[in-house]
């Protein structure tokens, strides 16, 4: 049996699993084709990575935060699995405004969103409030080709119910962010 796996980047990742944040915003990678970005599962697995000079895409605050990306050559002979997460709410935002609010909820640059955000035809961006639970103990998968790439989603042969895992943030907080956030795209 496999599961799905979402790939997002390493410093987003932690923060996911941190707690410091609930959202992801996806235009969907190239391999995604002409039907773009779709959501294939509402649990999924976070699958770090390294790509796309992530720092520089990071708000500055946060990316002199960010641990230095492994040199080209130095690629992952492995995965570190930590989390995995479940859509709470999901939309398409087709506004801008609506997505310029959400910047206090996520570490990525403005430049960068706005580059997501006109990437997609029609424009906008697939906003996620995930739920994140941690793994009491993470697992590794090794690096193989069919997790490579610039697509969005891959597949893992653990199944969720393997580990057990708890909140990284708890109901009440969980609640009143998600309310936030939502609050912030809606006009």
């Amino acid at each position: 049996m496999s599961v799905s796996a979402f790939k997002e980047w390493h410093s987003i990742v932690e923060a996911l699993v941190r707690g410091e944040q609930i959202l992801i915003l996806r235009k969907g990678g190239i391999a995604e084709g002409r039907g773009g970005f779709q959501v294939k599962a509402e649990r999924f697995w976070l699958l770090p990575t390294y790509f796309h000079a992530q720092e520089q895409k990071l708000k500055p605050t946060i990316a002199a935060d960010v641990p230095a990306k492994p040199a080209h050559s130095e690629a992952p002979a492995s995965f570190t699995i930590r989390c995995f997460a479940e859509i709470t709410v999901h939309a398409f935002l087709s506004d801008w405004a609506a997505v310029a609010r959400l910047n206090p909820f996520h570490r990525w640059s403005e430049a960068t969103i706005r580059e997501r955000f006109e990437w997609s035809k029609p424009p906008g961006l697939h906003a996620f409030i995930v739920r994140i639970h941690r793994l009491h103990e993470p697992f590794s998968v090794a690096a193989t080709p069919e997790l490579a790439g610039c697509k969005s989603w891959v597949e893992l042969p653990n199944d969720f119910d393997s580990f057990a895992s708890s909140p990284a943030v708890n109901d009440d907080s969980f609640a009143q962010r998600s309310a936030a956030i939502q609050s912030a795209w809606s006009p």
